[in-house]
């Protein structure tokens, strides 16, 4: 920590000092303080607060913190300097510039953590990613088995797995040709229902892409709403439309 002290008292406290010891080589020798120092601090310098603590008691004064006007923390010349860099930078036009620049250091950093984190641990790279996307979106429903979802789609679709006591994965991590996929719901490692009430086609474009990676290992089944039958014709003999005619194809899922 260093002191500012109130105008003209810094002076006026070590040419008391110096006085009182009998020369500024003999205050250096009782406090400790190089003489270089003192000088410098005669001259207006800032005094760190256990120096100015050892010019006060060395000449006796009680009521130390009333020559204080202001304490700073020890980077303050740090944060001091880093002001006036960011001022001078903008001034000569330089500061987006070199902000972006280091931006970018920064984003190729990022960029090969990524890279070297799913070449090495794939596995463990997209928990990280996918924990990181559920915190960021948030689970608001809550299923029968006590599990949160996203939204009241898939709990509905839950429920009725759960009452036909079936039992399900709640978007696991998979792997199919070297792809890592989060699919909605997953029974009996062989069964995998996409459930979505999305509307557009580009979404349906996107989950046939999926099926074609996954088909070779699992058996696939997209659930809509009826009224988004339109968009997700494409999708063909995977799709599953409306509550009534999921419950009736559920029915023959695997129990375990």
């Amino acid at each position: 920590m260093y002191v500012k002290l109130k105008t003209g008292k810094q002076k006026i406290l070590l040419t008391k000092a110096i006085k009182f010891a009998g020369s500024q080589r003999k205050l250096a020798k009782i406090t400790r303080i190089s003489k270089g120092s003192i000088c410098d601090y005669v001259r207006g310098s800032f005094m760190t607060e256990k120096r100015f603590n050892k010019i006060a008691d060395f000449l006796n004064i009680k009521d130390k913190e009333r020559l204080i006007e202001e304490k700073k923390p020890d980077n303050w010349r740090q944060i001091l300097g880093g002001k006036k860099c960011v001022i001078s930078k903008k001034n000569k036009g330089t500061f987006l510039r070199d902000m972006k620049h280091i931006n970018k250091l920064g984003a190729k950093t990022l960029k090969k953590w990524h890279q070297d984190m799913k070449a090495t641990y794939p596995e463990e790279y997209y928990n990280i990613q996918y924990s990181r996307f559920k915190k960021m979106y948030g689970y608001k429903h809550t299923t029968m088995n006590g599990e949160k979802v996203r939204n009241i789609w898939e709990k509905q679709i839950a429920d009725i797995l759960s009452s036909l006591r079936i039992n399900y994965e709640y978007e696991p991590l998979v792997r199919a040709n070297k792809k890592y996929f989060f699919p909605d719901f997953v029974i009996n490692k062989k069964i995998i229902l996409e459930v979505t009430r999305w509307k557009g086609i580009e979404n349906a474009f996107k989950l046939k892409s999926k099926i074609k990676a996954l088909k070779d290992n699992y058996q696939i089944f997209v659930v809509i709403p009826k009224n988004l039958k339109s968009y997700y014709s494409l999708i063909g003999d995977n799709l599953i439309i409306g509550l009534e005619e999921f419950a009736r194809i559920a029915q023959t899922f695997p129990k375990k």
